[in-house]
């Protein structure tokens, strides 16, 4: 192992040496920040602000290409305190250009340029305005936009802000990032990103929202589907989220000693293939087209509860944290543990809303081993977290967890409003927001500790290479979890599927709740079985009969979450990926000269 050791420092010494006229006039310009502050408007377009904190060094002039707009128009640009030159002309002297901005209309787009004067440290402000930056799907909306406009002097640190012309909430909004390492939030209604490690040269800076509500109008179409869009953004994606030094910091490392952006992309597949050599776990469209015409007509996991399976379920894109809380009150309501009705609001309007009725309280529904641990049903949200964290108390699983916060808004009666509930979440959508963002963080540990998953690594150059590799009983887990979520898609073109799953209709629609389906799996189910639905209805009116009822108040937690402003994180944000993102527009790249 040291004489392999010697062998790389050696070859990195001679590329070194071959190469260091390369490396030194890539030390020249850089940008130690780049921050984009983007406004969405009702029309589509989108006006957004650059921040730029540079040392110029070479060069008489910085641009930015636009050379993918697919249909899009780029507007009103202007960079602040500089005059507009309507003749731009890049031939002119460095001092000639200083102060100056200007556009040069090329035979794919168009170029944003301006004259940056002196050489030293400088800060830049500019704007414009694209049209069409967000499209008409065939179900729904999106922004898929790369915002690469830095091209071959990557940003050391890189924000995003983008808002809309009303508030994102998890809800109606799903959103991802790809290209770069980092993370990308809901946070105050807004979407918020983050680079972890320095971007790379002409890398792709990818974000993807896609929106259920329809909140803008008279948009482009694009003849394409939500889940197709994202198929295609996913393809190649990898997501990083374990310690240790990242393939991105490596491929950095080598191109700035190489100074060729395809020897970097190539080392960065060489990285992957590594770990996938050495047992990475197949994730998200890859685990899916490995699975592709495979059905499990089963309940895919019986050894524990649901979120348990988390980890699995969002590198799939699924169960968030509105679809878990719709679960377990479908599987309270089938265990008669709840029921729910519908009454008229107090107030001059003709309104209604829904009221769950707890049929058991307190400790009569789950075991605590230990008295702390029981007292704290007794105790607010705030003060359960708190003590957890502080103590080696064993936490609360998540539905016991779901279970206290319905028994800390019912009334003595055991009533919780819909209202209520809304209300309650608005006030604690911080610990909420917290709570749904440790889900995946606990399924993982969970799936580790029973032999499901492990952590594994490669050498690289004499460092490690972090990553999850799936044990057998966990790759037949994962696997059944995607066969499972294509039983449920096939029964939409075949129904004869109905008749070939072994479990009762009741565990069947819970289990789709989890991949956000349940409702249209009850919408099939009436239409396929109208008499043996109002048979269901008479014979299990918890479950069946309040169905529709539970699903509108499954959707009271998330929008006072959202109203408090904070998202539920499961589904709607995480880590990016330092791959993917196909099919974007935008990202022109840019630089100086």
């Amino acid at each position: 192992m040291k004489k392999k050791n010697v062998s790389w420092m050696g070859l990195l010494m001679g590329i070194w040496l071959i190469v260091g006229g390369q490396t030194a006039s890539a030390e020249g310009n850089t940008m130690s920040l780049l921050e984009y502050d983007v406004q969405l408007h009702e029309d589509g377009s989108g006006t957004v602000t650059e921040h730029r904190e540079m040392t110029m060094t070479d060069g008489t002039e910085l641009y930015i290409e636009m050379d993918n707009l697919q249909g899009s128009e780029v507007t009103d640009f202007y960079v602040e305190g500089y005059t507009e030159n309507p003749n731009w002309n890049s031939d002119e002297s460095r001092e000639t250009k200083a102060g100056e901005y200007g556009v040069i209309e090329t035979d794919n787009g168009v170029e944003l340029v301006w004259g940056f004067g002196e050489y030293g440290e400088k800060e830049f402000e500019l704007t414009y305005t694209v049209t069409n930056m967000v499209r008409q799907l065939e179900d729904g909306q999106a922004l898929n936009w790369d915002f690469n406009t830095y091209g071959d002097i990557p940003p050391e640190t890189m924000n995003i802000i983008v808002n809309g012309p009303e508030n994102f909430n998890s809800e109606t909004t799903s959103i991802w990032g790809f290209g770069y390492e980092g993370t990308v939030e809901l946070e105050n209604g807004h979407l918020v990103s983050t680079s972890q490690q320095p971007l790379e040269s002409e890398s792709p800076l990818v974000i993807l929202m896609q929106f259920t509500n329809a909140p803008f109008s008279n948009l482009m179409q694009n003849d394409q589907t939500l889940a197709e869009q994202l198929e295609t953004s996913q393809d190649g994606a990898s997501y990083n989220e374990s310690d240790g030094i990242s393939g991105g910091i490596l491929a950095l490392i080598i191109g700035s000693l190489i100074g060729l952006p395809v020897l970097v992309i190539l080392f960065f597949v060489w990285i992957e293939s590594r770990k996938k050599a050495a047992g990475k776990m197949e994730m998200g469209v890859a685990r899916k087209r490995r699975n592709k015409g495979q059905f499990y007509t089963d309940i895919p996991y019986r050894e524990g509860e649901f979120s348990d399976i988390a980890y699995f379920l969002q590198q799939l894109q699924h169960g968030t944290f509105e679809d878990y809380f719709f679960a377990y009150l479908l599987k309270w309501s089938k265990e008669e543990r709840i029921n729910i009705t519908t009454v008229e609001k107090d107030g001059w309007m003709d309104k209604e809303e829904t009221v769950i009725q707890l049929l058991e309280r307190h400790n009569l529904l789950f075991s605590a081993s230990d008295s702390l641990r029981t007292s704290m049903f007794s105790q607010s949200f705030d003060s359960r977290k708190n003590q957890a964290s502080l103590s080696d108390v064993k936490p609360q699983t998540l539905e016991e967890e779901i279970w206290s916060i319905l028994e800390e808004i019912a009334d003595l009666s055991g009533k919780v409003t819909e209202s209520e509930m809304k209300k309650w979440s608005k006030k604690n959508a911080k610990s909420l927001s917290q709570l749904a963002s440790e889900i995946k963080d606990d399924s993982k540990a969970i799936l580790e500790e029973r032999g499901y998953i492990k952590q594994d690594s490669v050498k690289v150059l004499g460092m490690t290479m972090p990553f999850v590799s799936a044990l057998p009983q966990g790759d037949r887990l994962f696997d059944r979890i995607v066969q499972f979520e294509n039983h449920l898609d096939e029964l939409e073109s075949d129904e004869s599927l109905a008749y070939r799953q072994g479990l009762p209709e009741a565990d069947y629609i819970i289990w789709a709740t989890l991949y956000g389906k349940g409702s249209d799996l009850v919408e099939r189910l009436e239409e396929l079985y109208p008499e043996q639905w109002d048979e269901w209805v008479v014979q299990y009116p918890y479950f069946y009969g309040g169905f529709y009822r539970y699903s509108v108040f499954s959707q009271s937690m998330t929008a006072g979450m959202a109203s408090g402003g904070y998202g539920a994180a499961g589904g709607a944000g995480g880590a990016t990926s330092i791959g993917g993102g196909g099919g974007a527009i935008g990202g022109g790249g840019g630089g100086a000269r």
